[in-house]
């Protein structure tokens, strides 16, 4: 019975051990805005695909390259690039999906003995989803994206690149690009 507690101790405390260990979850972000403007002029924006530099505040230029790849450059330092693809564009919904398929490396480190990239944003294996719908005589927008955090290795993590870095920094993406498009539509 003795051995059989101690095991169960053991046990006990090596579960969170090797559960801390593990590498990225899949992590979901969701933001929405309520825009006092009719849908169909706020979806007239948020559906154009070569337009998203019109309402977002950090995105300087974005080229089509053709009807569903864009590439996204952004403002700050190095203007470092987004390229992403259009999976479905739906009027009668009015919804679009798109993923994001390559960014720019903005540094490299070197942690754990090995060179680490950091990308544009902290993210990988990125899909979102942007939505307009009617309420209360206006709009509600909603983005909404799952992803992994770009560090794919167990723990550690560098600096900017755990989990929760990744879902701070889409949310901020999403929270600053719907208000500036709230702004734009109540104009």
């Amino acid at each position: 019975m003795k051995k059989f507690l101690h095991l169960i101790t053991a046990a006990l405390i090596a579960v969170p051990m090797i559960a801390s260990a593990h590498g990225p979850t899949r992590q979901l972000v969701e933001e929405k805005i309520t825009i006092n403007a009719a849908p169909e002029k706020v979806w007239a924006m948020v559906k154009d695909f070569g337009g998203l530099h019109n309402w977002h505040p950090a995105i300087q230029s974005t080229e089509l390259k053709d009807d569903k790849t864009r590439i996204l450059t952004l403002g700050s330092e190095g203007n470092p690039t987004i390229t992403e693809e259009l999976i479905k564009s739906d009027d009668e919904k009015m919804m679009l999906n798109y993923k994001i398929t390559d960014m720019s490396v903005v540094k490299t480190i070197t942690f754990n003995s090995k060179d680490t990239p950091y990308y544009t944003l902290p993210v990988s294996t990125y899909k979102a989803w942007l939505s307009v719908k009617a309420v209360d005589g206006g709009s509600e927008v909603k983005w909404k994206a799952k992803f992994y955090r770009s560090f794919m290795d167990n723990p550690p993590v560098p600096e900017g690149q755990s989990d929760e870095d990744a879902s701070n920094t889409i949310k901020g993406v999403f929270t600053s690009g719907l208000e500036n498009l709230k702004t734009i539509m109540e104009k």
